[in-house]
């Protein structure tokens, strides 16, 4: 907080600038949106003044957190080149002139604007520092990836074994936001995926079996129906089924090896150990890719083990911030298609 009568300190400025960049720019961890921001940066040590357009490019770039997390904007009023800029209050619109009291050498601003002022920066930034992950519903899209009519998404011979399908998720990157000194960055394939979950990026899949005849079909029509949508968030995984998922296990969670997102067994007593689970890994480029594993293990309860003839499926969709803050779209192809 600046007092009335004094100069605003650098290191106050910068602290705002470091606090909002973190969140919007480049970030690191669960905080980054990878905005190529409105404010200049910090100031540099020893200037002797902070700009009108300083102050005006944080003020966008606060409005915009509170949008995208909150669907509103602050009562910080629009700063304008030539306003005289004070603790608590700055001139109206593109006001200029103080007066000037000459025995006690104060100065009082003309028309003043008490929602303009420097004060009025700090108390903004808690509620978007308490969870950079919030978004408002309204801001997010879901978009389809792959449907069953894709190439590669159905499989349609009768079959017996494992059947598998790879997908990868490109994160491509190549745009450039701030770090949180105000340094133009290029966001990395890891920094895109980071930027797409932390702004409320989810990635969903599901699997269905069709046209299907005999008791281990009906099985594995039943069971792939009641493995639901499988969401993977940033922090956890969650079901609209009965799938065995890491409610704690996120894209956070991920590495260069495969590990278990999701898993759905038969229910059939004779098909209990056939079985649809889902891997997922990072590339080593910060990519994802998924494997999806058809497994039909059992071997005859008893006699002899009969095919499966149902026509296997895969769908996949995800959740991106499409405004105010618009994510780069990832782009999604079969590494293997289900075989």
């Amino acid at each position: 907080m600046v007092s009335v009568g004094d100069n605003v300190a650098v290191t106050e400025y910068n602290d705002y600038v470091a606090r909002v960049n973190l969140i919007l720019g480049i970030g690191s961890g669960k905080k980054g949106y990878g905005v190529a921001m409105a404010n200049t940066g910090q100031a540099v040590a020893g200037t002797t003044e902070i700009t009108a357009a300083q102050w005006a490019g944080l003020r966008t770039d606060i409005n915009l957190i509170h949008s995208h997390q909150l669907n509103t904007t602050t009562s910080i009023g629009e700063i304008n080149s030539g306003n005289i800029i004070g603790a608590d209050e700055s001139n109206v619109g593109t006001g200029s002139t103080v007066l000037r009291d000459n025995p006690t050498d104060t100065f009082t601003i003309v028309n003043p604007d008490s929602n303009k002022g420097v004060n009025d920066f700090g108390p903004t930034l808690p509620a978007i520092e308490a969870d950079p992950e919030t978004v408002h519903a309204g801001h997010l899209s879901v978009e389809s990836k792959i449907t069953p009519a894709t190439s590669g998404a159905t499989y349609v011979a009768s079959w017996s074994g494992t059947l598998t399908a790879e997908v990868k998720i490109t994160f491509a990157g190549g745009y450039t936001c701030k770090d949180n000194s105000g340094a133009s960055v290029t966001a990395t394939n890891d920094d895109h995926r980071r930027h797409f979950f932390n702004t409320g990026g989810e990635i969903r899949f599901s699997s269905a079996m069709a046209n299907g005849t005999g008791t281990k079909s009906a099985d594995w029509t039943a069971m792939l129906t009641n493995t639901g949508t499988i969401t993977l968030k940033n922090s956890a995984t969650t079901t609209t089924g009965t799938a065995t998922v890491g409610s704690g296990f996120g894209n956070e969670d991920l590495t260069t090896s495969y590990q278990t997102v999701a898993q759905k067994f038969g229910s059939d007593v004779l098909y209990a150990e056939n079985n649809f689970k889902v891997e997922a890994k990072l590339d080593g480029s910060g990519n994802i890719i998924f494997k999806f594993n058809w497994i039909d293990a059992d071997t005859g309860d008893p006699g002899t083990d009969e095919a499966v003839d149902g026509d296997v499926n895969l769908t996949m969709s995800q959740v991106r911030a499409t405004g105010p803050i618009t994510i780069l779209d990832p782009t999604y192809t079969f590494q293997q298609n289900i075989q």
